[in-house]
């Protein structure tokens, strides 16, 4: 049996899957949209470039087709959401323009469909594009869940005939039949270009979003079991939580990797183990309130050879860089999830004002982790 080059189209909702298989030039929603190519695919949906039927002014934008599995629970607990709580929110990719039910060989699947948005963004430093976002969802309540850099994405270009353009430059891939199933590859939009030494007046015209709200939520908040949160200390507990707290550490996290090029917290132990290596790295404490949960009673005893958040930073950057950087990282990075500061608060950070500035001569973005 031939494997798949991407998701698993052959696994069924029993399976906990039930991907789409759709093809090129395939129809959704009676005729409404036309499949023009596939953007990506994630654990429980795949993005799909359509064509929408009568609309001139915006005629493109991206259908998110969930798996069978998880398509009634994203009917019930974030179509709502996606409706009427992220209405009032201005941030791009909020909410949705559309949503309705598509047929397969394995059952039915809840479809959102989006703007259009670009190429993920790999190793850039843009912080503040994501606080703003993050300011604006958490003023209403709605914790986003996933800050992490395949969710930052650029606007492709696309006034006048800028996206049309790039698709006749670069045509999409035919489908391949693979167990009687069509099987397309993903062609993310990539005709929004940047350079890795872009000077600083350029990247902050870049035109950057924050992107992948399946993962909302509003009160009462709940970790979902297979969900990543960073290691997100509260996340790891026996008794796990999560809340707009949640998403400021997700922040420090994705802070760290766009500016070092590597990962914060590499543990991938039992909760007890992240949590440990968490408390070594910061040299922070674990919350009395905590005390009595199981997994922090299985905790070992503090590493002191682990090198600390502020050795890591100086790795990369001189150690003016590194202390301004690490004050901040300090208000993101506190495993007692009431101790972090608010998005709205880190908003006046001095490094964050500093770093926003229009110039060419603060921080170097990592050669080997900008390029896209």
């Amino acid at each position: 049996m031939a494997s798949f080059p991407e998701e698993p189209l052959n696994l069924s909702a029993a399976d906990g899957f039930g991907y789409f298989p759709a093809d090129i030039n395939q129809t959704l929603h009676d005729g409404k949209y036309t499949i023009v190519r596939k953007l990506g695919w994630g654990p429980r949906s795949s993005t799909w470039l359509v064509k929408s039927e009568g609309d001139e002014d915006e005629p493109y934008a991206a259908a998110k087709v969930f798996t069978v599995s998880t398509s009634k629970g994203v009917e019930t607990s974030l179509l709502p959401i996606l409706q009427n709580e992220l209405d009032p929110v201005e941030v791009s990719f909020a909410g949705i323009e559309d949503s309705f039910w598509e047929e397969s060989v394995h059952g039915k699947h809840m479809c959102f469909v989006n703007p259009e948005y670009g190429l993920p963004l790999s190793g850039l430093f843009t912080v503040v594009t994501v606080l703003e976002a993050l300011e604006e969802l958490h003023q209403e309540k709605v914790m986003h869940s996933g800050i992490k850099l395949e969710n930052l994405a650029f606007w492709p270009a696309d006034v006048e005939d800028e996206l049309e353009e790039h698709l006749a430059e670069s045509p999409t891939c035919k489908a391949e039949i693979i167990d009687g199933l069509p099987t397309v590859r993903s062609q993310p939009l990539a005709n929004y270009e940047v350079r890795w030494d872009d000077p600083m007046r350029d990247v902050t015209d870049w035109l950057l979003e924050l992107v992948g709200y399946g993962h909302v939520q509003v009160p009462p908040y709940a970790p979902e079991g297979e969900h990543d949160y960073n290691s997100a200390p509260e996340t790891l507990l026996g008794n796990p939580t999560c809340g707009l707290s949640t998403d400021v550490w997700m922040l420090g996290c994705l802070a760290f990797e766009l500016v070092t090029g590597t990962k914060l917290f590499t543990s991938t132990g039992t909760p007890s183990e992240q949590l440990g290596e968490i408390r070594d790295v910061l040299q922070d404490t674990i919350p009395d309130a905590w005390q009595g949960d199981p997994n922090v009673q299985a905790l070992q005893d503090p590493n002191t050879s682990v090198e600390s958040l502020e050795e890591r930073l100086r790795r990369v950057l001189n150690k003016c860089e590194a202390t301004e950087m690490s004050a901040f990282l300090r208000k993101c990075l506190v495993i007692n999830p009431a101790a972090r500061q608010s998005a709205r608060d880190l908003r006046d950070d001095d490094w964050l004002k500093f770093a926003s500035q229009k110039c060419s001569c603060y921080y170097e973005v990592p050669r080997d982790v900008s390029r896209l």
